[in-house]
């Protein structure tokens, strides 16, 4: 109850430092994923060396941690990468990851794997998965009704010449299941997080219908 607050205030935060330079953007979503207590309990550090943007059609650009409906997040978003400065390489392959980190304070070690794509690339600034392996295409949030806000979380990780995938993960089209998102990240050797990003979705309970006589 004390964090809410901060977490509140720091999308003013993230839209002000829009105009600003891109450092001061990358340090209020370090602040939000802090908050969002997505550091530590899904990950350990975070400290990315790029800004990852989110956009769904109909809704546009995402703000970290931004409330949205079930069916605003139906369709696949396109995922946008800006580097923090000339110095950060996005040449190469990638893997990218949306996972549901579920409620604060959720078991971070078995949570559920919505999209995962190996060998994407960064062509003008986007995400392309034109010559991706699709281990589980992008599956639209549906959290259980009245569980609360679950925080989806969007991750590009650097996926080094060493990569291996987990056998169990070196087929394709998997469907959505529960995920060891670290484990994952340590099997397979995965680089460091090069940017990620998260928005939130939660289906209220319906109040029971009283039948009058």
């Amino acid at each position: 109850m004390i964090v809410l607050p901060l977490i509140l205030a720091l999308p003013i935060l993230f839209v002000s430092a829009q105009s600003n330079d891109t450092a001061v953007q990358i340090e209020a979503i370090e602040a939000h994923f802090t908050q969002a207590a997505l550091v530590p309990e899904l990950l350990a550090t975070f400290d990315p060396s790029s800004i990852l943007t989110v956009n769904f059609d109909g809704v546009g650009d995402l703000s970290p941690g931004q409330s949205l409906t079930q069916d605003q997040v139906a369709p696949t978003p396109t995922i946008k990468i800006t580097a923090a400065n000339s110095s950060v390489d996005l040449t190469g392959n990638f893997t990218l990851a949306m996972v549901d980190a579920d409620v604060v304070g959720a078991d971070e070690s078995n949570i559920t794997r919505h999209w995962l794509e190996n060998s994407v690339i960064i062509s003008n600034g986007q995400v392309s998965n034109s010559s991706a392996t699709a281990i589980t295409s992008y599956a639209g949030p549906a959290p259980a009704s009245g569980s609360g806000p679950h925080r989806y979380v969007v991750i590009l990780y650097q996926q080094p010449a060493s990569f291996s995938p987990p056998s169990d993960f070196s087929q394709p089209n998997l469907g959505v299941s529960k995920f060891d998102l670290n484990g994952y990240v340590k099997d397979s050797q995965l680089g460091a997080v090069v940017a990620a990003n998260y928005f939130t979705v939660e289906l209220v309970a319906r109040a029971p219908q009283v039948m009058l006589p």
